[in-house]
């Protein structure tokens, strides 16, 4: 029988008043510029802060009848489920965070500053219109002296059994979408790095051209699907087209596995390594900035002149543009060359009919348009020198 460590989990009752004060401690932590300026007894007092919304979390989408209600539910009686918090580090200060539980979390955290009035309720109904600071005594401390359930992770026992576990404790409430789960489990500088530059797209700070061409909407952003592909374009970046792996979310999962494994190693490598990545990606995003300005949705079948409004973003086609880069640098040849107008038009006049008489127009192919092998074969059609010269 194979043999492995198991999980190790401890379940705790933390009464409110002190998660409310651990929170708050997450939120000056999250603030800090430089956490090496700070006096060690500050460091000491923010040791534990709880980080409410990590990478993984969703947006925060409760209303003011759902958090009223579950401080009525509190004051009745009614249990609250558990919450789930996963030790990490946060610029070398030992952190929780938040895996399951953010809403509720958050929720006596704005009650208690005051941000919002009771409302709805409907066994409590005398106390709607009130806020923290209107209530009695008595009722103020039934609340920040109640022990909520907490369950806390250390030491996952190894990859491979991490995303089973985060699978099965999100079971019963509102499930995590699988890349949900892997930033929970795969944490890492190049995660947050990921999630930032998804976030700037959606908050419109970054160029529309970049925005259209991955397709951040306020909806993919939050299911992190605009975050998976980008691992997927990374990893074709840094390695190629894969034969090994059959479907795109596995490139997303191995390389976030991977990446995240260096850090946990403490490998001199890793911060290179995180700075190679993030240099190759922002070079990768300047050709696609230029390509945008002459096609709306680059990672689509627009891209050859076929009009997919339904299909902004197309994963096959991001990754055969990441693979044909991926092999340009292999060969030594700079992106920086696409800067060069006449030398971009020839380059999507190639691509454009390369893609239009390949297998992604055969109307005999049925298999998927991922299919590392035909997109192995594809690229490497390219004859780089005649392109390139």
């Amino acid at each position: 029988m194979e043999e492995f460590s198991a999980a190790t989990h401890k379940p705790q009752n933390i009464a409110i008043k002190d998660i409310i004060k651990q929170i708050s401690n997450g939120f000056t932590l999250q603030n800090v510029e430089d956490i090496t300026l700070l006096e060690e007894e500050l460091k000491l007092e923010l040791s534990d802060s709880i980080i409410i919304a990590p990478d993984y979390q969703r947006d925060y989408r409760s209303s003011i009848i759902d958090e009223s209600s579950l401080i009525e539910s509190l004051l009745v009686g009614i249990p609250i489920p558990p919450v789930f918090l996963a030790n990490d580090r946060f610029e070398g200060l030992q952190v929780l965070n938040v895996v399951d539980g953010q809403h509720r979390l958050r929720a006596f955290y704005r009650f208690k500053e005051n941000k919002f009035s009771l409302s709805g309720l409907k066994l409590l109904n005398s106390l709607n219109g009130s806020k923290f600071n209107d209530l009695d005594f008595d009722t103020k401390q039934k609340i920040l002296t109640h022990k909520l359930a907490a369950i806390v992770f250390t030491d996952f026992p190894g990859l491979d059994f991490e995303l089973e576990i985060f699978n099965r404790y999100n079971k019963g409430t509102k499930p995590l979408t699988p890349q949900e789960i892997r930033h929970a489990v795969y944490n890492s500088n190049l995660n947050n790095y990921v999630n930032k530059f998804a976030k700037d797209m959606v908050d419109n700070k970054t160029s529309k051209e970049l925005q259209n061409a991955y397709n951040a909407t306020k909806d993919r952003y939050q299911k992190k699907k605009v975050q998976e592909s980008i691992f997927v374009l990374m990893n074709i970046l840094e390695s190629g087209i894969n034969e090994s792996y059959s479907k795109s979310s596995i490139y997303a999962e191995e390389y976030m596995k991977q990446k995240s494994q260096l850090e946990k190693n403490e490998s001199i490598y890793a911060h290179d390594n995180f700075l190679f990545v993030k240099d190759s990606f922002e070079n990768f995003n300047k050709i696609i900035e230029l390509i945008g300005k002459r096609v709306e949705f680059p990672f689509s079948k627009e891209i050859y002149g076929i009009s997919s409004r339904n299909y902004k973003f197309q994963v096959s086609i991001g990754m055969l543009l990441a693979g044909i880069f991926h092999r340009m640098i292999s060969y030594g040849i700079s992106l920086e060359v696409l800067d060069d107008e006449f030398a971009l038009e020839k380059f999507l006049d190639y691509v454009s009919n390369l893609f239009k008489h390949s297998y992604l127009e055969d109307p005999e192919y049925n298999a998927s348009s991922t299919n590392p092998k035909k997109m192995r074969e594809l690229i490497n059609i390219i004859d780089l020198e005649e392109l390139f010269n």
